[in-house]
């Protein structure tokens, strides 16, 4: 058993291999999380505006797919408001007892199932999804040499290990989050960079949505996030990171990386969320396809 394993290997068991929070007893989304975009007033609003350019668009027929979709909540009010679309869901969880038969369910890892889906006309959305995906993470030395962050293989618990090489990865972090400051932290989000442009490859065209914990740039340059994002979620509050499947492992989205990675959109924007009071570093990112 090697003493230190990658965070991003590690983070991955707790997803969807041996050690997944998800697949556990104890992963049931309601009883760990409170910002559920299904019970938004806005949400259902902004769907129908999206829907409507994507009514304009060619193609098959209208269609929402909600990427980790929980517990189906979103799909559910789209289907009890009545909207005539194809309602799909995909999440690591089985199907929800009870779902309207109307709304299709895949279970399976959503990074794979969108590189298989093509050709779709209307809306994705990916709530609370990217924040999820497993990245390396780091943290700087007394000599500003980013080094990698690991997970101790037999507590779980993070440690600091060696310096960063990868040429991508300090690309990533010189073009999205220079590491300039001593022990700083800071997540190299080149594997949310890679789900996105799968999730918005399957669509034709209509409108791609992410409603997610994240960040800018210019926020991460002047410093407001030199702590690093990644956290443990469980029942309802932070706890200490470990990479054990006791929770939920969570890291912010450099939401302007994820954008940059769809260059087929047509149009991109960026707000704060609001239907999360307090929680200003919840935002939200439209993009359009034709």
């Amino acid at each position: 058993v090697p003493d230190e394993l990658t965070l991003t290997d590690a983070w991955e068991e707790t997803l969807i291999g041996d050690r997944s929070f998800y697949r556990g007893p104890d992963g049931d989304p309601y009883r760990h999380f409170a910002t559920d975009i299904a019970g938004s007033a806005e949400i259902l609003p902004l769907i129908r505006e999206l829907l409507a350019f994507a009514d304009d668009c060619d193609g098959g027929p209208l269609t929402v797919i909600d990427v980790g979709s929980g517990a189906g909540g979103l799909l559910a009010r789209l289907a009890m408001a009545g909207t005539n679309v194809r309602l799909i869901g995909i999440d690591l969880r089985p199907r929800p007892t009870g779902l309207d038969t109307a709304i299709e369910w895949i279970t399976g890892d959503a990074r794979v199932v969108a590189g298989e889906i093509r050709g779709i006309r209307g809306v994705v959305v990916a709530h609370e999804f990217l924040d999820d995906i497993p990245c390396a993470a780091v943290e700087v030395d007394e000599d500003g040499r980013p080094r990698l962050i690991g997970v101790d293989a037999s507590s779980r618990r993070l440690v600091v290990g060696e310096p960063l090489e990868d040429p991508a990865d300090l690309a990533w972090l010189d073009r999205w989050w220079p590491v300039t400051r001593p022990f700083m932290r800071a997540e190299i989000g080149r594997s949310r960079d890679a789900a996105w442009a799968l999730i918005t490859g399957m669509l034709d065209g209509g409108a791609a949505l992410v409603i997610d914990y994240g960040h800018t740039r210019p926020e991460r340059l002047a410093g407001t996030w030199d702590g690093g994002t990644l956290v443990g979620y469980r029942e309802g509050r932070v706890v200490t990171p470990v990479a054990d499947g006791s929770c939920n492992l969570t890291a912010h989205v450099s939401i302007d990386s994820v954008a940059e990675a769809a260059p087929r959109a047509q149009s991109t924007r960026i707000a704060h969320w609001s239907s999360v009071p307090g929680r200003a570093d919840f935002v939200s990112l439209v993009q359009t396809f034709t």
